[in-house]
């Protein structure tokens, strides 16, 4: 006791109520996971708390006479009492990244004291300064964001006041963007103006101003370079980033021309035109004005312009309708992002949304086409009976924004879209339009939401039929951690900056780059299996022996059906079919049944076990359409098959689908038995189905189809045969629009 009162003493008067303020918060933030951590959302709270709280202090000291440079230290120095409190949670919380988060402090916080104490100088003297103060650090704390993401494609926020917000909860990674550096260096030239003016108010020297009016000059130019400095992002130049623009009946698609080809970009557009028609079917709803679609090659130039890795968006409050979507997830997430654009005509007024975020993403997924996975019913259905076992007791948190984004994302988004797709087969469109904006479900369906849970769970139990991979699926899933649980939240390890930087070295050509920063990654985590998979990827094509050595070393190859593959073809190319074999056939049986297109070339590859000719031609490294020329010669049923896949790899669709249609089955085998061999003509029906769509026969793809629904059905594979019939679906449209 006697030693916290002599600390207190040592305090300068001045600095004692900031201290206590920042106490508190500090240890406020030790109760709240994700901010009780030194990190970018803490650095954020405590910029926001630490602008407001060392402004005041230092009008009220400044008045009293302090000299501005004491009071700057003054308030930078109690800025080491929330620091240290962050500091202090390393004890019981793991921080991994605490070395991000110092930059952040420094970033945020340190800052945003400079810029509080600068408007304080500016404005002491004057009546009604403490208002005049707060007045305007409001103005600053809310009317940014506003700007930003209220008229701006992008879904990052810079703020002179707390800093920043560097992207979407749900990217794991954060956009560190240089934006952001020269963001927080006009907020210093904004202190610097501050300073200037109230040195001239004081002194009344001009020559005050001058520092002033060079600190204006870099803010005229930083704010007109905005966009390129990675301040803001407007549409316009997002646009012109990506550099290409292909229009549709209802659509702007802005993609990359270096990476998606003519025809790629038209058969986008005819996908996005049927998902159109699709919704606007379901919903009785059209979409007033053209949607803008931007499509992104990669997760770098996806941060880079918008500050989120791989969460794909769909803003629904800016003025244009759009959808912002990672072309490597875009058969996933597309129609996901444009229901929410079809959700806009009937949510809150400017909003456009819904009071609830489980309504809003429950809807999104309730729309979804079947991908051939288990559906929303299937897996919430599928763990009933496990614990906790009772979805409708669960529902109420996830329909409020706090609960749904603090959950689980798998959970909420499977229980919601299970949900909502109930309430839209049971009682119709219109209802769960008007339900939408406000919740209202006494209102609109005359009973609460509770009573509604009871009948959808009561709908779940009862349904007759649940697909037996609906259970590993949602528990593997379910299973996800949230942002809030994780135990190092945005901190990326060595051994994926690494792996990251080989998989960058590989695309542009550098295979030695790459191994190198591979090899790194594996130092530090043997068994990492992205970096595994494209390691073995290389070393196929220069020494078999190499992957062996590697691969046969781990505890359980099977896991990793990838591994498995490339381990099972280095056997192959070393004239050891039958362990070669051995390892495929215990890849398969560590598959999902979902996963039929892998397990069909598997099935392939052990009738090529006793050829290793066509596996080294596979596993060359070379060019698709080389190889699939090659494939050809060989006199080998399995080698048709994989001469098909490699020449549609190359764009060759209607010689995939020659091919398809002359190659034999695969002969039976012990090691082929007849239900592996149905498998893979179930895929061949699919593979012909989507090239000969492909190569411009939308007819013959929807005869294909149609050939594949019934094998499915056949098979008792009903999500299968579901996903075939939503493209068969697409193929009649295009045959016949109307």
């Amino acid at each position: 006791m006697v030693a916290a009162s002599g600390f207190v003493s040592r305090i300068p008067p001045r600095l004692r109520g900031v201290v206590v303020v920042y106490t508190v918060l500090g240890l406020v933030l030790w109760a709240v996971p994700l901010l009780n951590i030194l990190h970018v959302e803490s650095a954020a709270v405590v910029a926001g708390a630490a602008f407001f709280v060392a402004g005041t202090s230092a009008l009220r000291w400044l008045a009293e006479g302090g000299r501005v440079g004491v009071v700057l230290r003054g308030q930078l120095a109690a800025l080491g009492v929330p620091w240290a409190l962050l500091t202090m949670t390393l004890l019981w919380t793991p921080n991994c990244g605490y070395m991000q988060g110092l930059l952040f402090f420094a970033l945020f916080p340190v800052v945003s004291v400079v810029l509080a104490v600068g408007l304080a100088r500016a404005l002491v003297g004057l009546r009604h300064a403490r208002a005049a103060f707060w007045g305007l650090g409001l103005a600053v704390l809310l009317l940014t964001p506003l700007y930003d993401l209220g008229l701006h494609p992008q879904f990052y926020v810079y703020n002179h006041v707390f800093g920043g917000v560097l992207g979407p909860i749900y990217d794991e990674e954060l956009a560190l963007r240089p934006g952001l550096f020269f963001f927080r260096g006009l907020t210093l030239c904004w202190a610097g103006v501050l300073y200037a003016v109230g040195s001239w108010r004081r002194d009344g020297a001009v020559r005050a101003l001058v520092p002033g009016v060079v600190c204006a000059v870099f803010l005229a130019a930083g704010y007109r370079y905005a966009a390129p400095l990675g301040i803001n992002t407007p549409e316009g130049y997002l646009a012109g980033a990506l550099g290409g623009v292909y229009h549709t009946a209802h659509f702007d698609l802005y993609y990359d021309p270096a990476t998606l080809d003519a025809d790629a970009v038209a058969r986008l557009g005819e996908d996005h035109e049927y998902r159109y028609a699709q919704l606007a079917r379901r919903l009785e709803v059209t979409v007033p004005g053209r949607i803008a679609s931007y499509l992104y090659p990669d997760p770098g130039t996806k941060a880079r312009l918008t500050g989120a890795h791989r969460t794909n968006v769909a803003p629904v409050w800016l003025r244009r309708p759009q959808v912002h979507v990672l072309m490597e997830a875009y058969e996933q997430v597309f129609p996901h992002e444009l229901a929410h654009v079809f959700s806009r005509a009937f949510g809150l007024p400017v909003l456009r949304a819904s009071l609830s975020v489980g309504l809003v993403e429950g809807l999104a997924v309730a729309l979804e086409p079947p991908d051939g996975l288990p559906s929303p019913h299937d897996q919430v259905a599928a763990v009933l009976k496990e614990p906790p076992g009772a979805p409708a007791a669960a529902l109420a948190e996830r329909l409020s924004p706090l609960g749904f984004w603090t959950g689980r994302s798998a959970v909420s988004y499977t229980t919601m879209g299970s949900f909502v797709r109930y309430l839209l087969d049971a009682y119709g469109a219109e209802r769960l339009k008007r339900v939408y904006a406000r919740a209202n479900f006494a209102a609109v369906y005359g009973k609460p939401a509770s009573v509604l849970a009871a009948e959808w769970e009561a709908f779940l139990r009862g349904l007759p039929v649940v697909t037996r991979a609906a259970a590993p699926l949602a528990r593997r899933r379910f299973a996800v951690p949230s942002l809030f649980e994780k135990r190092c939240p945005h901190y990326v390890p060595p051994y994926r900056r690494a792996y990251a930087a080989g998989l960058e070295a590989l695309t542009a050509g550098d295979t030695t780059r790459a191994l190198a920063r591979l090899e790194e990654a594996l130092a530090r985590r043997p068994s990492y299996p992205e970096a595994l998979d494209v390691w073995s990827r290389i070393y196929l094509a220069r020494g078999a022996a190499a992957v062996v050595a590697r691969l046969d070393t781990l505890a359980d190859v099977a896991r990793w059906p990838l591994l498995a593959l490339h381990l099972g073809d280095a056997y192959t190319l070393l004239g050891q079919p039958g362990k070669a074999r051995a390892v495929y056939e215990a890849a398969r049986r560590r598959l999902p049944l979902y996963a039929r297109d892998f397990d069909a070339w598997l099935v392939i590859r052990k009738s090529l076990a006793d050829h290793p000719d066509v596996v080294r031609i596979l596993t060359s490294g070379g060019d698709a359409a080389a190889q699939a020329e090659a494939l050809t010669a060989r006199d080998v049923p399995a080698a048709g098959f994989v001469a098909a896949l490699r020449g549609a790899a190359a764009g060759r669709y209607e010689r995939a689908v020659a091919l398809l249609r002359t190659t034999p089955p695969l002969p039976l085998s012990p090691w082929n038995a007849a239900a592996q061999r149905a498998a893979v003509e179930r895929q061949r029906w699919v593979w012909l189905a989507r090239f000969s769509y492909l190569s411009g026969a939308p007819a013959a793809a929807h005869t294909y189809a149609e050939r594949a629904v019934r094998a499915y059905r056949e098979a008792g594979d009903f999500d299968a045969a579901a996903q075939m019939i939503d493209f068969m679906t697409m193929m009649q449209w295009m045959i016949a629009p109307a």
